[in-house]
């Protein structure tokens, strides 16, 4: 399954009306509230609009899960207990995690990982030595996200350890076989007792031999609603990717750590205080990111995932005990993610443009009005340096942008050859080639630039 996971840090920097379904009981204790009819409806639209099968919808407050459900446009009876890929919210999971253990005082955060754990690609780079959980889980590891997006295909220190943010699956996945080691136990077996089994997570697992309750399975659909077809759907414990779990556990998890997640108040701080920052926006905390200064002296900590035909979403503000968590099986799906915060939170647009973008949210520009022929000029496809597709389409409301395994994004002009994302930072500009009659197409993100020529 690790294929899959080449897109999850496309969505970090990507560039480089139907009738409420009936639903069957919901899972174990936690009741659907027909007040939510409504929500429910609006979440059918979205994903009629955006291709995405299912949807799992979890909402706590006041430290308690309120509703937890499988949602479907398509389906009239979605089965509640179906099992969703959570992509890299799988990383706070597993930080949580580790935060137990430093709380049994079997594993302190800032002691070297070297005596249990060296991997070969480092052990004659002598940062090696100085690499611990801290550093780990506040993404300053000084990894790459995976060891085959590096020049050299092998794990690396582009940073010394503690120094800089980069974000990386691989430093979770390498605290996770340090752990492994030191406990000579398999993380599913850890995380049972010291997480799911407190929790109330009864239904999730960090492995998956891809056939046992396979009719449970949420599949992976992509931006047509097509399913992805794959030969293997297995998938060995990871610390970064792949956990598999129903809304129901999403939801408890969620409970869980608002209520601080079993740990002294102390190693919950811990946790939830920033460790370094990664824009103005936001910090890196332990796993987990952190939004300060909201409304009323709340923040928030929140993690998403995205994977080809996954999107996943956890956001918890634990001053007021609430949270919100979503699961998806669409390439589309992470739209609808920040579509149900914006809906269901008066904080919720701030904290999706927080979690997304630089600056402020008043600094979004203003979308502008352009004939059907104009942003029919600019329609067709282009191809990246790298030989990746980017196809501008138009649609009733204006140009989407579409590109395997990502939702299609819909540009807003700022003016006549500039368009933005709604809730991203980079940008989308058209050139006039030298013929005149027709475009090139650049993607901008701050000092980055990526020109696209058009092929089709």
């Amino acid at each position: 399954m690790k294929n899959r996971n080449i897109i999850s840090l496309l969505i970090v920097c990507f560039f480089f009306g139907c009738k409420p379904a009936t639903k069957t009981e919901t899972s174990s204790d936690i009741e659907s509230s027909p007040n939510f009819e409504a929500f429910e409806e609006k979440v059918q639209q979205w994903q009629s609009a955006l291709n995405i099968p299912y949807t799992g919808v979890g909402i706590i407050e006041n430290g308690e899960v309120q509703y937890a459900s499988v949602i479907s446009a398509s389906d009239s009876i979605p089965r509640q207990d179906m099992l969703f890929n959570l992509a890299s919210v799988t990383k706070v999971i597993f930080g949580t995690t580790v935060m137990k253990l430093v709380d049994k005082g079997q594993l302190k955060l800032d002691a070297p990982l070297h005596p249990y754990h060296i991997d070969e690609d480092v052990k004659d780079d002598p940062r090696h030595l100085q690499l611990t959980a801290r550093h780990i889980l506040s993404q300053r590891s000084g990894f790459v996200n995976w060891r085959w997006n590096h020049p050299t295909g092998k794990l690396t220190f582009d940073f010394d350890p503690g120094t800089t943010w980069n974000y990386s699956g691989e430093g979770m996945e390498y605290l996770r076989l340090a752990i492994e080691k030191k406990f000579e136990t398999g993380i599913q077996t850890i995380a049972d007792s010291l997480l799911f089994q407190p929790a109330n997570m009864k239904d999730t697992n960090h492995a998956w031999d891809g056939k046992t309750q396979f009719e449970r399975f949420s599949g992976f659909y992509d931006t047509e609603g097509k399913l992805h077809e794959l030969e293997d759907h297995s998938f060995t414990a990871q610390a970064a990717d792949d956990v598999m779990c129903t809304i129901a556990d999403l939801a408890h998890f969620g409970r869980y750590v608002v209520q601080g997640a079993g740990l002294s108040e102390k190693n919950f701080q811990t946790m939830v205080t920033a460790q370094t920052p990664i824009n103005d926006n936001q910090d890196q905390a332990l796993a987990w990111r952190l939004i300060q200064n909201l409304p009323d002296g709340e923040y928030a900590i929140h993690h998403g995932g995205n994977d080809i035909g996954v999107a996943t979403l956890i956001v918890l503000l634990p001053k007021s005990k609430r949270g919100i968590v979503v699961v998806t099986n669409g390439d589309g799906g992470l739209v609808l993610c920040n579509n149900v915060v914006r809906e269901l939170w008066s904080e919720g647009a701030e904290i999706i443009h927080r979690a997304y973008r630089a600056g402020s949210i008043e600094d979004v520009p203003k979308a502008i009005v352009l004939t059907p022929e104009i942003l029919e000029g600019y329609v067709g496809v282009y191809e990246q340096p790298s030989g990746r597709k980017v196809t501008i389409a138009q649609s009733e409301n204006g140009l989407l942008m579409k590109m395997p395994g990502v939702p299609n994004f819909q540009l807003f002009p700022e003016k006549k050859t500039l368009f933005f994302l709604k809730d991203f930072d980079p940008k989308i500009e058209f050139l006039k080639t030298q013929s005149e009659d027709n475009f090139s197409l650049k993607i901008i993100e701050g000092e980055n630039t990526i020109l696209c020529k058009k092929i089709q």
